[in-house]
């Protein structure tokens, strides 16, 4: 009469434990950055924008907000409030989150940079976000992006390049926009119960310079945070700078890419745009039997 109780109490717990268990998985997004399907190559003079700009990259480091997934049903999962990606640091361009619902995802939403709510000065303490603050006499809170780099001037001379985008202001400064924006991305992510997904996000970056609008540097200049007409037209060219990706894709990618340059560098500071040239030359050229 006792073991009957006993039995029924050990049932109920496990009953309890496994009906507190929904069944999740873990997504990892990998951002890259990328010039119109290649992968992004610093510190080297060999891209050219629609407006016929030849330009180099030094860093690019920015913000998402809000990151989330929405379903087929139409119910979304926050899957980070901020989430800083900086070139210079690998380990920030993956966000690992554990915990996500199993589900069929449609849609990945983020803000790109901050809105005006979120965007508040002293949001962050610590470095490297931190450096990513924006003046308060231009309205403070934050960078959305510091595209960093040099491009070939009318003169033939290489002119510093400050993408910097951010809240607006006007000339008075007595007005302040803000120059964020939505990017929803149409993807295929089913989600079962312990398992891990991986979701490719890409930054083209000539997509920044290109539509609706032709984005000319030797119009703007080097500089734009106090010119609210380049923040503007950045914003809208910032419709289609986002993709996703397999990230098998993206590995394989990447992988021959290096490899390519290794045969053009075998020596350490040895790799030139002419060393490269000449190796892909020679992988075109047909074998002599």
């Amino acid at each position: 009469m006792r073991i009957k109780p006993f039995l029924t109490i050990i049932m109920a717990l496990v009953f309890a434990t496994t009906a507190c268990s929904d069944p999740a998985g873990s997504v990892t997004i990998i951002a890259s950055h990328e010039v119109d399907g290649t992968p992004l190559v610093i510190d080297n003079l060999r891209y050219t924008n629609e407006a016929g700009n030849s330009y180099l990259v030094n860093e690019v480091q920015w913000f998402l907000s809000n990151v989330e997934l929405e379903d087929c049903s139409g119910n979304r999962v926050m899957l980070a409030e901020t989430w800083y990606i900086d070139t210079n640091l690998p380990e920030t361009q993956t966000l690992r989150v554990s915990k996500v619902p199993a589900a069929s995802y449609t849609i990945l939403r983020f803000t790109f940079g901050f809105n005006d709510a979120d965007n508040q000065s002293g949001r962050f303490s610590n470095p490297p976000e931190s450096n990513m603050f924006w003046p308060d006499e231009l309205g403070g809170g934050y960078h959305y992006m510091k595209l960093n780099g040099k491009y070939q001037n009318p003169e033939s001379l290489l002119a510093p390049l400050a993408i910097h985008l951010g809240r607006g202001q006007n000339e008075g400064h007595t007005e302040f926009y803000d120059n964020s924006f939505t990017v929803e991305l149409p993807i295929e992510l089913d989600i079962y119960d312990g398992h891990d997904y991986p979701l490719g996000l890409v930054m083209n970056i000539n997509q920044w310079f290109r539509d609706p609008v032709t984005y000319d540097f030797n119009t703007f200049g080097s500089a734009i945070m106090q010119n609210q007409q380049a923040q503007q037209t950045l914003k809208r060219n910032g419709h289609n700078v986002f993709s996703t990706k397999n990230p098998e894709d993206m590995k394989s990618a990447l992988e021959t890419t290096m490899e390519l340059l290794h045969k053009a560098a075998p020596k350490p500071h040895f790799m030139t745009w002419k060393n490269i040239k000449n190796t892909f030359s020679n992988i075109k050229k047909p074998k002599n039997n």
